[in-house]
């Protein structure tokens, strides 16, 4: 699932546009990113950052770069591969 601050809408028409095969969450109000304190303080904008949660809801990966787009993809998919949590 992906998450971002902009209204529902637009994350389904960029969802389409695509071709994405997970969803993404509108987070218009921000409440997602307060919870997972992702905001930077002083700009107000949120940081780029990748989850992994495990069926156990225990963050198993959190990657954290605005620039670094294939880093999010390549350790997703490298903590993906060494899964061995529940």
């Amino acid at each position: 699932m992906g998450i971002s601050r902009d209204d529902q809408a637009t994350n389904d028409r960029f969802r389409e546009s695509l071709g994405l095969p997970y969803p993404l969450l509108g987070d218009a109000d921000g409440t997602i990113s307060k919870a997972y304190g992702v905001r930077w303080p002083l700009i107000g904008l949120n940081r780029r950052v990748t989850y992994l949660v495990a069926r156990n809801r225990k963050v198993r990966l959190a990657f954290h770069s605005e620039f670094d787009t294939d880093g999010h993809v390549n350790e997703a998919c490298a903590a993906l591969a060494a899964a061995r949590w529940g």
